[in-house]
């Protein structure tokens, strides 16, 4: 009688046990689900948000989904699914291309009727910026367009790090980015009063940066890596080929004569204007005291390659930089028409140099 006692007794215990393991779960379960309700709740009704204006652009049509995303990457909010749902409940399919102010501290339903607001949308702007541009022509043009502002776009351009793959062992010096900011026609939006100055700059620049990675093809990479150069040094290269090659079918020859002087003891400087001429901004000939500046990108005092890239060179002439002409040229010499004489030795040179100032090719 007492065994069956006692297992009536324990089996009332472990009724109990089970009882308030499964109470305990349930408010467990509970106190989780209410949990992550207040604090997605906090972010849809931005209950307790951090302020801060950010400038949301969006280059076409996108999808509930896309901009939630883009929001989430902008810190404005913590839950693209989130917005995506309250965007379905608004019974919005998609939002319209343009450039649009938000604040942080905005809830869903202010922000999505801010980005349903036409008069939040600023003019897109098309731009054309030529193979062969320097910083200083890119940014004169941008502000010409009203793109961006002149302080804002240096300001970024020298001190912002980017994370874009070629800038890894960029330095953080003075026109870093010049040669990546790549040639092509772009559609910007307008700088306004209502954006922040340089995270609008880091917008138009990263534009130009992706565009370069999208161009730099992974096929141009490896041969890159096969033939023991760097993205910076082909670049480099490619910048002077882009301000000395008038004739597109010179490009890979004149090429070949940087990389046969750079290669050779007997020809410890480059002797290369353009570079001269970056830094003087002359547009005419090189005079006797150009020659004697002293820069690094005075490639006649200076040895090897300048600091930076002298221009932003297009893909033909990085191509150029990857597969140069092989041959025995060392130097050339300007022709009136723009094309070159090549020459092997000194005496050639000197030859050619005396043509051309005869007037044999005019």
């Amino acid at each position: 009688m007492a065994s069956k006692k006692n297992n009536r007794v324990g089996s009332a215990l472990a009724g109990m046990l089970n009882t308030v393991s499964y109470i305990l779960l349930i408010v467990g379960i509970s106190l989780i689900i209410s949990t992550f309700c207040i604090v997605v709740a906090n972010d849809v009704l931005a209950l307790v948000k951090d302020g801060g204006e950010v400038t949301l652009e969006l280059t076409e049509d996108s999808t509930p989904s896309e901009v939630g995303k883009l929001l989430k990457e902008k810190s404005a909010i913590s839950y693209p699914w989130a917005f995506r749902l309250f965007s379905k409940l608004k019974h919005v399919e998609s939002y319209e291309a343009g450039s649009y102010t938000l604040d942080r501290s905005m809830d869903y339903n202010q922000m999505i009727a801010a980005l349903k607001n036409s008069e939040s949308v600023a003019s897109v702007v098309r731009v054309t910026i030529p193979e062969g541009y320097t910083m200083k022509e890119i940014c004169a043009l941008l502000v010409e367009k009203n793109v961006v502002r002149e302080e804002a776009f240096w300001k970024v351009a020298n001190n912002y790090d980017f994370a874009h793959f070629m800038l890894k062992d960029v330095p953080m010096v003075e026109n870093r980015l010049e040669g990546y900011l790549f040639p092509d026609t772009y559609e910007f939006y307008a700088n306004s009063d209502r954006v922040d100055d340089e995270a609008h700059a880091v917008d138009v620049i990263n534009k130009m940066l992706n565009n370069f990675v999208k161009k730099y093809t992974k096929a141009m990479r490896n041969l890159t890596e096969a033939n023991g150069m760097t993205i910076a040094d082909v670049v480099k290269v490619a910048s002077l080929v882009e301000k000395e090659a008038k004739m597109a079918d010179e490009r890979t020859t004149i090429a070949g004569v940087i990389y046969n002087r750079l290669e050779s003891s007997s020809f410890p400087f480059l002797q290369i204007d353009a570079s001269i001429l970056y830094v003087t901004g002359h547009k005419e000939a090189l005079t006797a005291e150009d020659l004697q500046i002293d820069s690094p990108y005075n490639l006649y005092k200076s040895q090897g390659l300048p600091p930076t890239a002298i221009c932003n060179p297009g893909v033909s002439c990085m191509m150029a930089a990857i597969q140069p002409e092989n041959h025995k040229y060392y130097y050339y010499v300007a022709k009136p028409d723009g094309s070159h004489i090549f020459s092997r030795t000194q005496k050639e040179h000197e030859r050619a140099v005396a043509d051309v100032a005869a007037g044999k090719y005019d």
